[in-house]
């Protein structure tokens, strides 16, 4: 059964299952009966038949946080936001004003902050996140007179000992390849994620359109950023012996486009088929592109020219293992190489010392 337009679902921090309503215009409305029941249906059409109301006006008072956040969302810091960064962040705010939007905004403290982090902290990145954006928040609310201080400062994130999605290794490659030969939908994808080293979002819109004098076009779906990426002879290989008829290249089975939620699930799962661990994702193909450029010997620069990171600091973290290869072999290059006599890089230089003549 297809849920209706407007309806999303998400578990709450105790692992119950809800619904949420929201429509442009209507009340914001939720449930946690089963999906497809009686009650569920009876709940759906009563949040379609709410009174509509003014954009915020059923949960602003003056001076709550809800007033701030109705008033960020139509302010310049909000709208230069991309796109799928501004959806992000109203799913945070949004979901936290459900059960704190009638606080009084200049008495929250850090003390208040600290613990909402910490109501986090068994999810670091979740908790990291929330304060990322809270912040945001909170310093549009200190540049609009809203506060007298921002409550965030001094509130240090969740330490997360967590190295971020696993970077596939040369084996796993292969052994994904060889499940999936040239001519599958899985290998398209895989391809395009691992020859052009973009995020699952710009590669799901992806399509032949997108394809002009030998390079992929890409505007960058998080950061704006507009990119010419020269196709590498496997992904041309690939993308010729794929035939779907369709505009973009991956396409659901019923010819849509894939959801960000469901393309990741999707391509995991195809993973795991191919007999690989959990935790092979989308995203670390593109990791492993960032590193298999940096072992090609490119530089930070050279990379960022393909991935589109805006920060140096991004790309250095994502090819920290290879340069530390490379780094190691040329020193124990430099030891295998040494004549005796020579100082090297292990040699001790007391012993070099008492060697000397």
């Amino acid at each position: 059964m297809k849920k209706p337009k407007y309806v999303s679902a998400y578990r709450d921090r105790h692992g119950v299952l809800r619904w949420r309503y929201r429509r442009p215009g209507l009340p914001q409305s939720q449930s946690r009966e089963l999906f497809g029941s009686e009650a569920w249906w009876t709940w759906y059409a009563a949040a379609e038949g709410a009174k509509k109301v003014s954009a915020g006006e059923k949960r602003t008072i003056p001076g709550s946080l809800s007033a701030v956040a109705v008033a960020y969302y139509t302010s310049a810091d909000f709208k230069l936001l991309a796109p799928v960064t501004q959806k992000t962040y109203r799913n945070i705010i949004d979901r936290f004003r459900d059960t704190a939007g009638t606080l009084p905004v200049a008495k929250i403290a850090p003390a208040h902050v600290r613990k909402w982090v910490d109501n986090r902290a068994d999810r670091p990145a979740a908790a990291n996140t929330f304060l990322k954006v809270f912040r945001a928040l909170m310093r549009f609310a200190l540049e609009r007179d809203m506060v007298k201080a921002d409550p965030t400062i001094g509130v240090r994130p969740v330490k997360n000992k967590t190295e971020g999605h696993h970077t596939w290794t040369e084996a796993e490659i292969a052994t994904f390849e060889s499940r999936w030969p040239l001519g599958t939908r899985e290998r398209l994808a895989f391809d395009l994620l691992l020859y052009t080293a973009q995020r699952s979002g710009d590669v799901r819109q992806m399509g032949r359109q997108h394809i002009l004098d030998g390079h992929v076009v890409v505007r960058q779906e998080k950061t704006g950023q507009p990119l010419e990426i020269p196709i590498h002879p496997r992904l041309s290989e690939s993308i010729k012996a794929f035939h779907s008829g369709q505009l973009i290249f991956i396409a659901t089975q019923h010819g849509d486009a894939y959801t960000a939620r469901g393309f990741g699930n999707w391509f995991t799962d195809s993973a795991i088929e191919a007999g690989l661990e959990k935790g092979r994702t989308a995203h670390g193909l593109r990791k492993s592109a960032a590193r298999r450029l940096a072992e090609a010997g490119c530089t930070s620069h050279q990379i960022a020219a393909i991935t589109g990171h805006k920060t140096l600091k991004e790309v250095e973290r994502y090819t920290r293992a290879a340069a530390q290869k490379a780094l190691a072999g040329a020193a124990m290059d430099r030891v295998k190489t040494s004549t005796d006599g020579e100082q090297s890089c292990l040699t001790n230089p007391e012993t070099v010392r008492q060697s000397a003549p």
